[in-house]
């Protein structure tokens, strides 16, 4: 019975959705009046399903890793953005997670619960920073008082970043503080079977997804600041984060509610709307070698019956004949949601110490990045790969062989997007592409300019419209100079 209750607040709270602040403001599913224990789990489905969802598809078509042929996906692959394309996960992030936070925060300091409390700001944060990643400056500080004010201004995105890393100090002092009351089987980011398992277990855990996030975020302002980011990327590194796969967070919904991409994928929309895009196939064939793919590429891809790999190339409103699907590592029910890799953190240390001129510290940070993927996709190694691109050392680490490795291991991840126009040019007009080295697709819309921000929402238009900036898909978020 226990399950079946947290199964039916979990669909609540990813499946929801309002069409305006109005609607926020007295949306039912922010249950003010239940306990934290209730609230919580929703809270975190929402929060996964918000970085991983409808936004992930959307940059995954932006960065190659797919093809969109039909519907929305096809306006995206033609850089001919909807503002219905934003609605979805501005309204988990509005609806479901951050008005839910506010009350979990409250309801912490009643009850001394500061573990709930430090756990909430680490999403809170992780929220935040998503949001301005994908739309720049956002509403925040007026946002979360519809009591009093229905048509929130929007904050400074710069600003936003800030308080980011404040509310990732403050879920760290919380986690650190005693606590009346402690997640244990509620916890869908660090699941853990009694409070004592998860205050031994999954706590430090926090703190070190914490820990990486400060990281995350104090490198991409990579153009903004180019040593004081790499300098506090890290140091957030150092302070304590991830050691190993068995570190990073990994939600697995389970067998009867799975993650966000497998439904998608069973879905018309998956299967007639989005194809494996050939770009990225043909980065991964004969990648050791002439015969010798990528050994990631049989779990992003599944082979024909005859073993090949037809994708869908840029641009095409069809898919060719016998064109393949996604593979196990993300299309089946049980896989796992990433939220932030061990390896990905390894990337931000290797590019960062870069940055630095420390580069035996990128290479060595490079090379355990490349072992953590192919542990973490395949569940093993692979000496060829690693002796091919796993094996830098000072003299031969570049930014371009950081990137392009962690390009392919952040598959369908949002954060891709934002990597890649942290490397374009600073300067450069939005024809130049960042790392790896993308082509427009041949049906765009732009004149060959690359898309570098989401357009707010529709129905944030239509509601708040005194306050929503003016924006193409052309201009761009704060830190992309």
């Amino acid at each position: 019975m226990k399950n079946k209750i947290i199964s039916f607040i979990l669909l609540l709270a990813v499946f929801v959705s309002c069409d305006s602040f109005d609607e926020i403001n007295t949306n039912p599913n922010q249950a003010t009046d239940a306990s934290i224990q209730v609230i919580y789990p929703g809270v975190t489905a929402a929060f996964v399903y918000g970085i991983a969802g409808e936004s992930a598809q959307f940059t995954s078509i932006l960065m190659q890793y797919l093809t969109g042929i039909l519907g929305d996906q096809q306006q995206v692959n033609n850089y001919a953005f909807i503002a219905d394309m934003s609605d979805a996960t501005w309204n988990r992030f509005y609806t479901n997670c951050l008005n839910n936070i506010q009350t979990i925060k409250a309801k912490a300091t009643e009850q001394g619960a500061s573990h709930y409390a430090g756990a909430a700001k680490i999403m809170e944060a992780a929220i935040l920073a998503y949001s301005v990643d994908l739309w720049n400056d956002i509403p925040y500080s007026e946002a979360l008082q519809l009591d009093r004010i229905s048509q929130p201004r929007f904050d400074d995105a710069a600003g936003i970043y800030q308080r980011v890393q404040q509310l990732l100090d403050e879920g760290i002092a919380d986690l650190n503080a005693n606590s009346t009351t402690s997640p244990s089987t509620n916890d869908l980011v660090y699941r853990a079977n009694n409070e004592n398992l998860w205050r031994q277990n999954s706590r430090p855990r926090w703190i070190m997804f914490a820990n990486a996030l400060k990281a995350r975020y104090s490198n991409h302002l990579s153009k903004v600041d180019p040593q004081g980011s790499a300098t506090a990327a890290l140091a957030a590194i150092d302070a304590g984060s991830f050691n190993s796969n068995a570190d990073h967070p990994n939600v697995v919904f389970g067998s009867e509610f799975a993650g966000p991409w497998f439904p998608f994928f069973q879905t018309t929309f998956g299967e007639n709307n989005v194809g494996i895009s050939q770009r990225f196939i043909d980065l991964l064939r004969d990648r050791v070698a002439p015969g010798t793919d990528d050994p990631r590429l049989v779990y992003f891809v599944r082979p024909t019956t005859a073993g090949l790999y037809v994708g869908v190339p840029n641009g095409a409103a069809s898919r060719p004949s016998g064109n393949v699907l996604p593979g196990p590592y993300i299309n089946r029910r049980e896989a796992p949601t990433p939220v932030f890799n061990y390896s990905e953190l390894k990337f931000i240390e290797a590019e960062a110490a870069l940055r630095l001129g420390q580069n035996q510290r990128a290479a060595n940070a490079h090379n355990a990045a490349v072992l953590a993927s192919l542990q973490r996709i395949t569940g093993g190694t692979n000496q060829a790969y690693i002796d091919r691109f796993g094996a830098e050392t000072a003299a031969t680490i570049s930014l371009e062989k950081i990137m392009v490795e962690k390009h392919i291991d952040m598959f369908l991840q949002a954060e891709a997007w934002t990597d890649w126009r942290r490397t374009t040019p600073s300067g450069a007009p939005n024809t130049a592409s960042g790392i790896p080295a993308l082509v427009p697709a041949p049906s765009n819309t732009t004149q060959g300019n690359f898309p570098r921000r989401f357009i707010y929402p529709n129905r944030e238009v239509v509601n708040n419209s005194a306050n929503v900036p003016n924006v193409t898909n052309l201009d761009r978020v704060f830190w992309d100079r």
